[in-house]
């Protein structure tokens, strides 16, 4: 069995595949696993908990270790599981190259009949949108999409309306973006609601619909504070920022990217804090108080120097 589980991570939150072991049903005996397997596991779930500490370098060399004991036995589910998670590892480090490598052998080693192709093909169609390659990308999300047919769904149309969206594609992308949001909701997943609701946000501000990216981003705002989603309580204060830029309002902006960096800051996100103070000197600037672009540049500055001595 194949269970997808969220992963709560310093870095992010991160939806690894995690092989379990399975037993028999209708009153057969359970299928004994060997010692080989054990260890596979062992050390997949141990990259896991790595990665749950923000020790993505520990994270890699376990999930290394669970596929190469996982090829010396043809383990082939247990190869793709592990690919899929240095993929994905490699991918958050911003390592796209290494990524591609592990998700294409992954899929080298599985058929479109396999239930793990969906995960693969999502994780692909992941690692080609961090590639800048949109085309490939929505490919491969629309093929982890037609084998979907469970509870994933709904990640995987969010997935293809983010693309759709990044290609100017509105009403198609605001199509499928509702209909997640309407999976998500009938299912009961607030996460990806929430997810829905933060990209129909920014769907409605590129159309120029000010009052329903206003509503949307709130209610994603709600759900992501009662969940606890730091990372994602940022993304949405900083639509908001966004929403407001478009709606040529300086002082607003500037209180949505505040409340962002204080988030980001907390949570141990410096990149994204320091982002956002740039995006906040730059406001400055434009609005011609030289003094505290430069003030804040210098505190984005020692923000990063901070940061490489840790």
């Amino acid at each position: 069995m194949i269970d997808h589980r969220k992963v709560k991570s310093g870095i992010r939150l991160l939806p690894f595949v995690v092989l379990l072991t399975v037993g028999g049903c209708g009153g057969k005996s359970l299928t004994p696993i060997s010692a080989s397997r054990q260890d596979a596991i062992k050390y997949n779930l141990s990259g896991i908990k790595a990665e749950a500490r923000g020790d993505r370098e520990s994270a890699l060399v376990d999930f290394n270790e669970s596929l190469r004991i996982n090829s010396a036995i043809e383990n082939t589910d247990g190869m793709v599981v592990a690919l899929v998670n240095i993929s994905r590892v490699n991918r958050y480090k911003g390592e796209t190259g290494a990524a591609r490598n592990a998700v294409d052998r992954a899929i080298d080693l599985i058929t479109p009949q396999s239930p793990l192709f969906s995960e693969v093909a999502y994780e692909k169609s992941k690692v080609s949108l961090q590639s800048k390659d949109p085309a490939d990308a929505r490919e491969w999300a629309v093929k982890s999409l037609s084998v979907e047919k469970g509870s994933r769904r709904g990640s995987r149309l969010n997935l293809l309306a983010r693309i759709l969206y990044l290609e100017e594609r509105l009403a198609d992308a605001e199509e499928k973006a509702k209909e997640a949001l309407a999976l998500a909701r009938k299912a009961g997943l607030r996460e990806e609601e929430a997810n829905s609701l933060r990209l129909l946000g920014g769907i409605f501000t590129s159309a120029k619909r000010p009052g329903e990216a206003l509503e949307a981003y709130k209610q994603a705002l709600s759900l992501d504070k009662a969940l606890g989603k730091s990372r994602k309580i940022a993304s949405d204060l900083r639509g908001l920022a966004l929403l407001h830029v478009a709606l040529n309002e300086p002082e607003q902006t500037m209180r949505f990217y505040q409340r962002a960096y204080a988030v980001s800051l907390n949570d141990g996100d410096v990149e994204s804090a320091a982002g956002d103070l740039l995006k906040m000197s730059q406001l400055y600037e434009k609005m011609g108080d030289k003094a505290k672009a430069e003030r804040l540049l210098s505190e984005r500055d020692a923000l990063l120097k901070r940061s490489e001595k840790r």
